[in-house]
């Protein structure tokens, strides 16, 4: 079986519990596309890639960023709303190409058990997907341990320990031996909700070039802009996100529309780890474009710092000059929110199927479409 893991913080390449697996699924063709530090929505733009980021699609992925997305929910620009889409067009994409889905939804050591609270927030949204397309339940570490994980269970705040994530890859490996993982319902069609804009369909002015980078987590061709550069994306929706290299050069930097620009940095803390760091940036504020989305690198600190900033996560100062600085920017994805009659239609669509399912008695959801 040729198996895909996307997957966030805890898939690291050498003792994660995606490491582990591809050790113990030595009967099946894996590939890890593990990025640290990024939620959902840099899944859907994997999967919007996948044609050509692979080779052939996968027959499973395995989709884990629920604990991202827990520390990144009400902060970074991840709304409940955005992370509904996100999870609902990832399951759209599975159903439209017949690839089987599970939700592996991990959960941060300090995790509060409130209703309102980010991470059971998270497992809802994930939960309720799951349910609407009749996919298997998400897999949980309660699932896995037997019981809620203890403070022991983690090396720091986000990450297992080697023998759990042991324990969750072998978990993996069963429900992917004896368990059929079905492919989940699709609804029927509408135009997704996110897009993503390549650099190549951007308009550059002034000193800005192209450069191609390869790495173990992502690759692709990066607009580099210069001091006093700047750039024009086509595109309609809200700025959700902003696929950069951060490298010893990031620094400050400023989107914006017609209307409204902010301030952005570029530079992180996880370079102390990844010196050249590719990331997916979120957006905090709305920003709205209609084909007038702007990015740049204005030449005068005074046309920089006047702006209101828009935070990132694990933000940090740059290390080079202001006039040093540049930015390396391979495309930004962009979030059209689905319309309410188009939620309410997919929603009676898949009741409908589920329904069917149930009266055939069936013990799990087949592959499987109410798309019309």
């Amino acid at each position: 079986m040729d198996i895909l893991l996307l997957a966030g913080s805890n898939a690291g390449l050498r003792d994660g519990w995606a490491a582990q697996f591809m050790e113990l699924a030595q009967d099946h063709r894996v590939k890890n596309r593990f990025l640290g530090a990024v939620g959902s929505l840099f899944g859907l733009l994997r999967l919007l890639h996948l044609d050509r980021d692979l080779s052939g699609q996968p027959d499973l992925i395995i989709f884990e960023y629920a604990l991202n997305d827990a520390i990144m929910l009400g902060d970074c620009g991840l709304s409940a709303a955005m992370l509904r889409d996100t999870l609902d067009e990832v399951a759209q994409y599975c159903a439209e190409r017949q690839i089987r889905l599970l939700f592996l939804a991990l959960q941060p050591r300090d995790a509060r058990a409130g209703f309102f609270s980010s991470s059971p927030r998270v497992l809802r949204s994930y939960s309720r997907v799951a349910k609407a397309r009749a996919m298997r339940p998400c897999l949980t570490l309660n699932e896995i341990l037997g019981g809620r994980p203890d403070a022991g269970c983690y090396q720091d705040a986000y990450h297992l320990t080697q023998p759990v994530s042991r324990k969750v890859a072998e978990r993996l490996l069963s429900l992917v031996g004896e368990e059929e993982i079905p492919v989940p319902l699709a609804a029927p069609r509408r135009p997704c909700a996110f897009s993503y804009v390549g650099a190549e369909a951007a308009a550059a002015l002034g000193p800005v070039s192209t450069e191609a980078h390869e790495s173990k987590v992502f690759s692709g061709r990066f607009l580099k802009i210069e001091r006093s550069g700047s750039s024009r994306w086509p595109g309609r929706g809200r700025l959700a996100g902003l696929m950069l290299r951060s490298s010893g050069r990031a620094g400050i930097y400023v989107v914006g529309n017609a209307a409204k620009a902010y301030r952005k940095c570029s530079a992180s803390l996880m370079q102390q780890t990844v010196a050249n760091l590719i990331l997916l940036h979120y957006v905090s504020h709305r920003l709205h474009v209609d084909d007038d989305l702007v990015i740049a690198m204005p030449g005068q600190p005074s046309a920089v710092f006047a702006l209101e900033n828009d935070g990132s996560m694990q933000e940090a100062a740059p290390n080079a000059s202001f006039f040093e600085q540049c930015l390396e920017i391979n495309g930004v994805m962009l979030w059209r929110p689905a319309p309410l009659w188009a939620r309410l239609q997919a929603a009676a669509a898949l009741w409908a199927a589920r329904l069917r399912l149930r009266r055939s008695g069936a013990r799990r959801a087949p592959v499987e479409s109410c798309a019309q």
